[in-house]
């Protein structure tokens, strides 16, 4: 999960970068940046959820609040980065031939 959050921080950096928005240098100050400007609302619609699901994954013990390992597809990379990847693609008038994300679980050996 903090994977895909991070491809899709990297996305909006790339944008953020093409549209040479001064000061972006944590996320409050990216958070800020796509909060507050119209052009970029679709992102931080599907932007703002991934960020708060990855704190929560990252920092919060709380397995019920966590999404499970079947629905990160789905609920996750279909849902929010896609979306975010095909908006940065437009913003930026660039069409880049991005794989499909595959993932695959991995068992954890036993002990």
């Amino acid at each position: 999960m903090t994977a895909v959050f991070y491809t899709a921080l990297h996305a909006v950096d790339a944008l953020l970068t093409g549209d040479r928005v001064p000061g972006i240098v944590s996320h409050e100050t990216r958070n800020r940046a796509l909060m507050h400007t119209n052009r970029y609302a679709k992102i931080w619609d599907r932007y703002q959820p991934l960020h708060d699901l990855s704190r929560t994954i990252r920092y919060l013990a709380q397995p019920g609040r966590w999404v499970s390992w079947e629905r990160i597809e789905s609920d996750v990379v279909r849902r929010h980065l896609y979306p975010i990847e095909q908006s940065v693609q437009k913003l930026l008038n660039v069409q880049l031939d991005l794989p499909p994300i595959a993932l695959r679980s991995r068992s954890v050996p036993d002990r």
